[in-house]
């Protein structure tokens, strides 16, 4: 058989889909027939079930294969069980039959004495527990929540947010565990109790709170006011400091989890105001970090009973996002200002000019909700400025933009204009600028302006011809037109002043006629604008004095008695006919009475009320209730009781969303056995066909995540309003985990947000979705909010499918492809692995050590600036540090060796095993692989001037690099070296015990490397104070601050000099925007950074 690479090769060979199918086919008989045979390895096994991942990745059919995965999984090999849990977590889903294998080994799995195993175990539970599978393994979790291990505590309590999801019966066993969990010191453990607490709050909430969940948790609000402010107010803690803030994920839940407990309660809300006020003044707003737990201070303010003057600043920091030149940072502000309007409007009308600038900014979304909120502002007092702005923006606004625009600009006239000129004047203008995108109900409302206000009738008539003189490609406007000048002609004709300054040109009999005829000769004549001016023309026979214009109109008539449109055609042999009878004619043409119009009716229906308006809005930022949910499903069948009196589990809410109700539950007492989904990211959202026995479900091609897979469900209760916003799980590998959600709107729309998580450490570029419907359906695939995903961050993608007629009675089908770059790729790493022996640790500080480790072999190459897999015995996880060591150490003829300096990390296995006591692992043979292609020299060659910048133990490969310059011709090489050192300062308060600096300085005050040192000390207090001092012979500038941007410009100096290279390495945090800040100023190319962290 072929290896997965050499399968993965062929497929992307083919040049046809047919070749595809038939390499797929012919590699999926291959693994059928050695599935069969007995006594294989298990390198075989897991190279089938590898190839089974990616053709599951392709959307094939991967069933034959659900066994093998168990037969991973239970092995006792860890390099088995890894991808037997990965693929159990893939091609299996809780509704599978096979499922029921898994127990037992999770069982075992989740008892085993190695944490990674505990891990995989509660990984897989919690991506496929089914109703079954919690209760039976429900105790299990519930003594991992109390176990020692920080490491499994954190992936137990998500574990258990799952059962209680599945099975809310055993709530009870968990409430104790997660009270214990909100008062834990480890922020990773803290952080999943949070979500834990969170979610059992939520659900208790949604069900009205039978529970009293809310009510439990409350008195722990004192105990998480009083972590909050620890958070907000403490120092610098590299571990878990994100520019310049201390853990703002654990702060970003601290808020949601208060402002859940706080909603509806006074008491509870007074307790939090005066932390909320002090996170929301203290923040720094400069970096999207701060940003993330402001606008998460701002949704707890304003859901919360909170006092007026913390809602205003609420309110300002929004307006303050709006200045902000992040777009996403833009995005949500005008979204949650949107909902606060009916709280603050007085707040939000001081922002008014900021966000009428957001109608200007290129981003489509952000104009799209500039504009949403712009017409919120509307009110009796502002309603000419900002009609005149959403005018001006109406004129160059896209054309998906006017139809809602023309209905709302109306709306806002009708309701709040300042008199009858203005209003009229107003619409003109929209029917001008887009009289193609008007609603006829619009158009309906100007006209009964016009027929309800007699003194305005000449002036509308007259300016409706003027404009209709210029522009007839607008057809609400020619329609408009055409009845005014039908109805009022007389007027027209006999002219008048219109302008203050301005008479009206004289306007002839003929001049009409010519206008009407022009525009029905034109391709601007609609049918419907054919029948307004067919009516207009017969009107205007009995106001016009001359007989030949008459005779004029008599014959554009008769040339329309033979039109293919029979409504056309009706009318003008009937109004032919009329000019037989001229005292009938005049009569049945008179002027139109104007029509009753009742006070408090508006354009588009009656107006709402200020309660109805607030009570609307109020339920857009709620769940929906049950009733609502089944009202959206649109399904007389989704209501329905099972008849067979047990209550229904494992509801398919997708197969009502897009199938129609749920089937008919089967008449016999107790449910046949149902073929299950193939697996959570091939069939999401495909319900199966409503019969009661099973079927096989059908191939797929691609990563065919709405293909239908499934038959008939169990008798089904109404859906929970939980459902309807339900994320479900489509990819999770490789630091990506890939959720979707479901929903569909009134008009039978089906959207599909996708959800990108980073779980990773380090971040992802290139994400994003591409998609293909069949011919049969239609699809709208939006761009991705952003296609760099931060560690820990997500992203969003929305697709639209809308389709023909009852296709919502049939699966939806959709070919999808999740791509996505991770900074492994690409690296350079040596196929060979090194016997090297640990002969010398060196403690640096308290928390950095350095290792000597001789190359038994002797010796190697390697470059400057690469890193080590280093793997230890009894570590199953290779240990990935960087080399500090000059190249010439490993390539001495005696004594050849490496050196890695390793910063504390109990949580790293290989790190803490490099921790632990001399005596114990002295003398211990290791193997290494060198990688990485984070090097100097750079590919272009040794440059003149080179800008190193190090953050904490970033600085390692750049010892390496800064060693082999002081080699190389005693620094000959490179002319000009600035080193821009950034540290915390050691808890000894020596600037000697800072990693390498006396190495560093060394080499400076030596002469071997030219150039000058910078060093920026943080958590310093007034221990440091700002100097030049002298370090070995070398001047070192001391700063007791934090680097910035400006220091790095200051030290590269020229940004067109081609000679200079920058290498920066350090916390992603301090890189990402150091990098992303230097492509803007200096060639991209000549800024080099390792990001695999």
């Amino acid at each position: 058989m072929s290896s997965l690479k050499q399968f993965i090769r062929n497929v992307r060979a083919a040049k046809t889909i047919a070749d595809e199918r038939a390499v797929i086919q012919k590699e999926s008989a291959a693994i059928r027939a050695s599935f069969r045979e007995e006594g294989h390895d298990h390198s075989i096994r897991r190279n089938n079930v590898a190839k089974l991942l990616y053709l599951f990745t392709l959307g094939e059919r991967t069933h034959f294969g659900q066994v093998e995965c168990l037969k991973l999984l239970a092995s006792p090999r860890f390099a088995d069980k890894r991808l037997g849990h990965l693929a159990t977590s893939l091609l299996l889903d809780e509704k599978q039959e096979v499922l029921t294998l898994v127990t037992n080994s999770l069982k075992n799995d989740l008892s085993h004495s190695n944490q990674y195993v505990v891990g995989l175990a509660l990984c897989t539970l919690g991506n496929i527990a089914s109703d079954e599978m919690s209760r039976d393994l429900f105790p299990e979790i519930e003594n991992l929540i109390s176990t020692a291990n920080p490491y499994i505590r954190r992936k137990a309590a998500l574990c258990a947010m799952r059962i209680c999801r599945k099975v809310p019966d055993l709530q009870e066993h968990f409430i104790e565990k997660a009270t214990a969990l909100l008062s834990d010191r480890n922020h990773g453990v803290l952080l999943c109790g949070l979500t834990l607490v969170t979610s059992l709050c939520e659900a208790d909430e949604e069900e009205g709170g039978e529970e009293g969940m809310v009510e439990k948790f409350r008195a722990f609000v004192p105990g998480l006011v009083k972590t909050l402010k620890g958070l907000s107010t403490s120092g610098y803690a590299p571990e878990h400091d994100v520019t310049g803030i201390t853990d703002p994920f654990l702060q970003v839940k601290l808020l949601r989890l208060l402002r859940v407990l706080a909603v509806g309660d006074a008491h509870t809300s007074e307790q939090i105001n005066d932390i909320l006020a002090q996170v929301a003044t203290n923040t720094d707003s400069s970096k999207n970090v701060g940003n993330s737990i402001l606008y998460e201070a701002v949704l707890t303010i304003l859901d919360i009973e909170a006092d007026s003057g913390l809602r205003v600043l609420g309110v300002n920091i929004l307006g303050k996002f709006l200045t902000n030149r992040d777009n996403n940072v833009r995005y949500v502000a005008l979204n949650t200002l949107i909902k606060v309007v009916a709280i603050e409007p007085n707040a939000v009308q001081r922002h008014r000019n900021t966000i009428l600038e957001c109608l200007r900014d290129p981003d489509i979304s952000i104009r799209r909700r500039a504009l949403d909120l712009s017409f919120t502002l509307i009110n009796e007092s502002n309603v000419r400025v900002l009609i005149r702005e959403l005018l001006a923006f109406l004129e160059v606004a896209d054309n998906e933009f006017k139809p809602t625009m023309t209905s709302q600009i109306g709306i806002a006239a009708d309701k709040y204009a300042p008199n009858k000129r203005w209003h009229f004047d107003t619409m003109l203008r929209v029917l001008s600028l887009a009289g193609n995108y008007v609603k006829e109900q619009i158009l309906s409302s100007f006209i009964r302006l016009i027929a309800t206000t007699q003194e305005l009738q000449t002036y509308a008539v007259q300016k409706l011809y003027t404009n209709l003189k210029k522009d007839i490609t607008q057809e609400s406007l020619t329609q408009a037109g055409a009845w005014c000048i039908g109805e009022y002609g007389d007027a027209l004709l006999k002219g008048g002043q219109y302008e203050e300054e301005e008479l009206v040109q004289e306007v002839k009999e003929g001049d009409v006629v010519d206008l009407f005829s022009l525009i029905l000769n034109s391709s601007y004549a609609t049918q419907v604008t054919t029948e307004y001016i067919v009516t207009a023309l017969m009107k205007l026979s009995t106001r016009f004095s001359e007989a030949s214009q008459v005779e004029k109109v008599r014959r554009i008539l008769q040339t329309h008695q033979t039109s293919l449109d029979v409504e056309v055609q009706q009318r003008a042999v009937e109004y032919g006919n009329l000019f037989a009878f001229d005292q009938v004619r005049r009569g049945v043409l008179e002027k139109m009475p104007p029509p009753q119009i009742k006070e408090e009716s508006r354009v588009l229906g009656r107006a709402p009320s200020k309660k109805a308006k607030n009570a609307n809005r109020k339920s857009k930022i709620l769940k929906p209730t049950e009733q609502d949910l089944l009202d959206i499903m649109d399904s007389p069948a989704a209501i329905s009781a099972p008849t067979n009196g047990s209550q229904a589990t494992n509801s398919d809410l997708l197969a009502d969303i897009l199938g129609g109700g749920s089937p008919a539950p089967p008449t016999s007492g107790s449910p046949g056995p149902q073929q299950s989904n193939i697996s959570s990211i091939m069939d999401l959202f495909g319900p199966g066909p409503a019969t009661s026995t099973p079927s096989p479900a059908p191939a797929s091609a691609g990563l065919d995540i709405l293909s239908s897979a499934t038959s008939s469900p169990p008798p089904q209760q109404p859906q929970s309003p939980a459902a309807q916003g339900q994320w479900l799980p489509c990819y999770n590998a490789n630091d990506l985990n890939v959720t979707m959600q479901i929903q569909r709107n009134a008009a039978g729309l089906i959207q599909a947000v996708a959800r990108f998580h980073n779980t990773g450490s380090v971040p992802l570029s290139g994400a994003g979705l591409q998609a293909a419907v069949p011919k049969t359906q239609k699809l709208q695939l939006l761009p991705i909010a952003s296609e760099e995903i931060g560690p820990g961050s997500e992203t969003t993608q929305v697709m639209r499918v809308s389709g023909c007629k009852g296709m919502f009675s049939q699966p939806l089908r959709l070919r999808l492809r999740i791509a996505f770059s991770h900074p492994a790729a690409g690296q350079v790493v040596d196929q060979g692995l090194h016997e090297v022996r640990l002969s010398r640790i060196d403690q640096v500080n308290e928390r950095v050590r350095l290792y000597r480790l001789d190359l038994v072999a002797g010796p190697i190459k390697f470059l400057p600036g690469q890193w080590l897999d280093t793997y230890i015995p009894g570590v199953s996880k290779a240990g990935g540090f960087t080399i500090t060591s000059g190249p010439s150490a490993a390539l001495a003829n005696t004594s050849p060796y490496l050196e890695l300096a390793v910063q504390e990390s109990p949580e790293n296995e290989p790190a803490a095993w490099l921790w632990r006591l001399e005596s114990e692992i002295l003398g211990e043979t290791l193997r290494v692989r060198v990688g990485g292609k984070f090097v100097f020299p750079p590919a272009e060659g040794a440059p003149k001037k080179v800008v190193f910048v190090a953050g904490g133990v970033g600085v390692n490969p750049l010892m390496s690099m800064l060693s082999y310059i002081a080699e190389v011709n005693g620094g000959q090489g490179v002319g000009d070296v600035r080193f821009i050192y950034a540290s915390k300062l050691p808890r000894s308060g020596k600037l000697s015990d800072i990693v390498f600096l006396d190495r560093i300085t060394n080499l400076f005050g030596e002469g071997k490397v030219k150039g000058e040192v910078k060093l920026f000390v943080t958590a310093a207090g007034n221990a440091v104070s700002q100097e030049t001092a002298s370090i070995n012979g070398a001047q070192v500038e001391v700063l007791p601050r934090r680097l910035t941007m400006a220091d790095v410009e200051a030290a590269i100096g020229d940004r067109e000099d081609q000679g200079t290279v920058v290498y920066v390495c350090g916390p992603p945090t301090m890189t990402d925007e150091l990098v992303e800040q230097l492509a803007v100023i200096v060639d991209p190319r000549r800024v080099l950074t390792e990001r695999w962290w």
